[in-house]
């Protein structure tokens, strides 16, 4: 079933927006991360896109227990990236009810520890592919790797991942649409569930990354912009 999953991105404890990942270009949208995940389950989203900001800059996690809380007080699944470069932290978000652990930098900079991880915690693990000029950004877009996507992600696959998260970063927090060659060319690619995010702005985005075969798509600043009503596209 094709998944519509709110992102709700955490910077010093507030749910905000970046402009294609950059930190100086920030819109507060609210200072109670908790009370958006429930008001985007009340909405009827099936899944939520939790990002600790703040972790993916510093590879420090800085905004867990509110992810822990936000997991407690909804009942849909909850998946999350962000800083996490630790096998611990990792174990902490899964026994407080987090669904889904997706990792990035982690993928690029210490395959061997990804592929503890995903053998240990197997579906549990995903591996956020973040696309700029072909090549793989890390550390909250703020460098961008040597790697290739498709040398990484076949990396990634070899060591037991099944499943991406694929965002074309000069397309998010902008409203344009996504890249739909982009997606739709890593797909037939990698041969396992991508979730496409960056860029989605209305109905009709979503149903042609339904089309070309995306598991779901990540919507952002348009839900918060009032551009998509997530009851109408769910």
């Amino acid at each position: 079933m094709f998944e519509v999953i709110p992102a709700i991105d955490i910077l010093d404890a507030k749910c905000v927006r970046l402009k294609q990942g950059r930190y100086d270009k920030e819109t507060v949208y609210s200072g109670d991360p908790v009370q958006i995940a429930q008001r985007w389950e009340a909405k009827g989203a099936q899944r939520l896109h939790v990002v600790d900001l703040d972790g993916a800059r510093t590879g420090i996690p800085k905004n867990i227990e509110i992810i822990k809380t936000i997991a407690k007080h909804v009942n849909i699944p909850v998946q999350t990236g962000g800083g996490i470069r630790n096998i611990e932290v990792i174990q902490e978000l899964l026994d407080f009810g987090v669904n889904r652990v997706i990792l990035g930098t982690t993928a690029v900079k210490n395959p061997n520890t990804l592929g503890l991880y995903c053998e240990k915690f197997g579906d549990s693990i995903a591996v956020a592919i973040d696309a700029k000029d072909g090549k793989a950004a890390t550390e909250g877009w703020v460098k961008i790797s040597k790697k290739d996507i498709f040398t990484l992600a076949k990396e990634a696959i070899d060591l037991g991942v099944r499943r991406f998260v694929y965002t074309e970063i000069s397309r998010d927090g902008m409203l344009t649409g996504p890249n739909f060659e982009a997606i739709k060319d890593f797909i037939a690619q990698v041969g396992v569930p991508v979730i496409a995010s960056g860029g989605v702005s209305s109905k009709d985005d979503v149903e042609q990354l339904k089309a070309i075969g995306a598991e779901g798509c990540i919507i952002g600043k348009a839900l918060y912009e009032k551009k998509l009503k997530l009851e109408e596209i769910i």
